[in-house]
Order: C-alpha cells, then structure tokens, then sequence
C-alpha cells in the first residue's frame, strides 16, 4: 500500500472512487461532473488529495482545502473529505492518511487542522479523538442552502 500526493495529470484514478463516495453520501452519480470537479481544484491549487493505493488501484483518498481565519489571522488547514472502499476499512488506512495531512499541514506552515463529520460517524469519530483531534461543543456550525 502506497500513500502519495494526486497530481493533476492522474486525476482519472480517483474519479471512480469519488464518484463511489459521493454516492455513498446520497448524492448522484456523475463521473463526468466529479473530473471536472477534481481537475478544476487541482489545477488551481484549490485543494491537495492524498491517495492510498494499492495492487488493485486507488482504495482511499483524503481531500484537503485551506481557508482564512480573520481571528487567527493565518490560513487553517480543512480536511473536507476522508473515504475508503469497503475492503480498505479497518486496516488503519484512514489513520495513514490523516497522518500523511497532519504532516502536510505542518511542513507547510499551517498552525490548524480542522475537520467535520456527522455525530453518527463512529468509526471517524473514534479515529479522529485517538489522533488527538479536539471536538469544539462551544460553536454551532449553520448551513443554508442557497
């Protein structure tokens, strides 16, 4: 198994996978769409995505977004999505990815790395406290759709 940053000319060997985990999380399926998407923000340096592969292709990816902070007055580092194959969970993949971000994050200077997932995500939750991720009780997160 192999961890490493995805490059804008390899953005087809994760479109399956994103495709996969957008589905997973209710939304249609739309492979041309999830390309774009990708390639979009990689070609911009809108996002980095590590990859985990192995003999069999990609099997997880992690996504990570920076953002301005008026209070810390300095970019935070947000981990936006985290997915792996069913035949991925388990073997502490997730982990390796979330290590490969928080040393991203540092080696580039962030000072903060963020991440939100739903109260019922277990498994995250689980791996995100045993990484020492804090949760924050005292904010409440709102969304609109627009």
């Amino acid at each position: 198994m192999n961890i490493s940053i995805l490059n804008v000319e390899d953005v087809n060997k994760i479109v399956p996978i994103f495709d996969e985990y957008r589905v997973y999380f209710d939304q249609q399926s739309n492979v041309d769409a999830a390309y774009d998407f990708l390639y979009n923000n990689l070609s911009n340096n809108d996002a980095v995505i590590f990859v985990a592969e192995d003999e069999e292709g990609v099997i997880g990816f992690l996504q990570l977004y920076s953002m301005l902070s008026s209070m810390k007055m300095s970019e935070m580092l947000i981990i936006n999505d985290l997915y792996l194959t069913d035949a991925a969970r388990g073997k502490h993949i997730g982990e390796q990815l979330m290590h490969q971000a928080f040393k991203y994050g540092k080696d580039s200077g962030y000072e903060t790395i963020y991440l939100e997932t739903e109260k019922s995500n277990i498994g995250g939750n689980r791996l995100y406290t045993k990484l020492g991720m804090q949760v924050d009780d005292e904010h409440n997160y709102y969304s609109k759709e627009l």
